[in-house]
């Protein structure tokens, strides 16, 4: 019987101390010290591998937190937007509600005045009569200060989010466009007369004479008879240029009115149309930045603060119109009376209207006769200037020194003047989050509007929309 002979052994270590490896036949014999290298590898891979999914997942938790945002922001804008469109129908329905609104007030303004109330200027409470529909937070809180309890009422306070809204009267701007009611010369003159009076020009010396000794953007001088012609030059359809005569009253044609234009660095030519916006008007000559922010917008985009349009009819509204704009348009018929003509009656006449409006913010004037009338110092004991005499007293510096109108042309400056606004600006501003949309839209409310053939037609009882924008 044979034996088999147990695998060879190997001894290592050191000396006195003996250790058995058994050699398996065929195996590779591994280096001493093999194995740690190996675990150094795989810590390196899985250190590296969870590095990498690290990286991965941020990016897809990234990605995902993005797009999460995206989709809020979107949809707060959405419903920012539609937030925007609700104040502005709700105002749109409110001016439509004006002449029930004046039934209810109109004998209360008769107790006061003696006289039957124009129409009232309902839009520039939108803000406040709207503000259960558009803030609700705010409109509870005054109305639990107020007594009033909006607790039985269904649907207010489910909006996401709040709407503000500023409406003004076109008609209580200077009209640089088209008039609606005046043509030929006639038309030409009456624009030029009233912006050359809004321009300071029937003073001497005038406070904006600065403003037209400079050079504009391009080097060039432009006086402000060069403007008056320019932004009359528009929009008349003829291609010569408007020579305005103030001294006169008169203009006159004379000499291509596209020389100016073609000589800048980018040329253009005159439109010869109707302006579409009022930001055309920064395309006539010597309409830069200074000029817009003294004459156009004296405040950036506050709707309120403007004193030129470009949608009125010619006529303005004494009850909305700032006491500036009431002086341009009265000016360019009696430029040559103190009221026109001397800074500090000019100066008593805007600080009085403010003060009367900041007091009692009330509509005085029921006909346009009754403005010529104050600005006259007539009338009887109801009428706004001895009222203010008999308040103030006969020598109060705040009174200004009355008007004389000339029986012929009493008329005319009466057809300039109206006490009910048909043309609005409604800008409506929605905020639901951190998304903010602002609607402005230009509304023609005139009764007598028909659609343009051959369509037929009357108007729509909220108006018809001119001019939309959203930003």
């Amino acid at each position: 019987m044979s034996r088999v002979a147990p695998p060879p052994t190997s001894t290592s270590g050191p000396p006195g101390r003996r250790e058995l490896v058994r050699v398996v036949p065929g195996a590779r014999r591994r280096p001493p010290g093999a194995s740690r290298r190996e675990q150094g590898v795989a810590l390196v891979l899985v250190l590296s591998t969870v590095s990498i999914l690290g990286v991965v997942l941020y990016d897809m938790q990234e990605s995902a937190a993005v797009a999460h945002a995206v989709g809020v922001a979107r949809r707060d804008e959405v419903q920012a937007e539609f937030m925007a469109r609700s104040g502005l129908q709700l105002t749109r329905l409110l001016v439509a509600s004006e002449e029930r609104i004046r039934t209810v007030v109109a004998p209360l303004y008769q107790m006061l005045l003696r006289r039957p109330p124009p129409q009232l200027p309902v839009w520039t409470l939108a803000d406040e009569v709207l503000a259960p529909f558009c803030d609700w937070s705010n409109a509870r809180e005054r109305g639990d200060e107020a007594g009033i309890d909006f607790g039985a009422a269904q649907g207010l306070g489910e909006t996401p989010g709040t709407c503000s809204i500023v409406a003004v009267a076109e008609n209580a701007k200077i009209n640089v466009n088209d008039p609606l009611l005046r043509d030929g010369d006639e038309a030409r003159r009456s624009v030029a007369m009233q912006m050359f009076a809004l321009m300071g020009g029937y003073h001497a010396p005038s406070p904006f004479d600065p403003l037209f000794e400079r050079p504009d953007a391009e080097g060039r001088h432009t006086s402000r008879l060069d403007v008056v012609s320019a932004l009359v030059d528009w929009w008349d359809g003829d291609t010569e240029r408007t020579l305005f005569d103030p001294g006169a009253g008169r203009v006159q044609s004379g000499g291509p009115e596209d020389d100016v234009y073609r000589t800048y660095a980018d040329p253009y030519f005159v439109k010869n149309a109707p302006f579409d916006s009022l930001e055309e008007l920064r395309l006539v000559r010597g309409v830069g930045d200074d000029f817009w922010a003294t004459f156009v917008e004296p405040v950036p985009d506050d709707l309120q603060a403007r004193t030129v349009t470009v949608y009125g009819s010619g006529a303005v509204n004494p009850n909305e119109a700032p006491p500036e704009v009431l002086l341009a348009r009265l000016c360019s018929h009696l430029g040559d009376q103190p009221l026109c003509a001397d800074p500090r009656e000019v100066a008593k006449f805007i600080e009085l209207v403010r003060t009367v409006r900041a007091i009692a913010p009330l509509p005085f004037f029921s006909r346009a006769s009754d403005f010529l009338t104050f600005v006259e110092g007539g009338g009887g004991p109801h009428d706004l200037y001895p009222m203010l005499r008999a308040l103030l007293g006969a020598d109060h510096p705040l009174l200004f020194r009355p008007v004389t109108i000339p029986a012929d042309r009493r008329v005319a400056i009466e057809n300039d003047f109206v006490t009910a606004a048909r043309i609005l600006t409604i800008e409506s501003t929605g905020v639901v989050g951190r998304a903010r949309v602002r609607l402005r839209a230009v509304v023609n409310f005139h009764d007598q509007w028909t659609p343009p053939p051959p369509n037929a037609g009357r108007m729509p009882p909220l108006g018809v929309v001119h001019h939309y924008r959203v930003d």
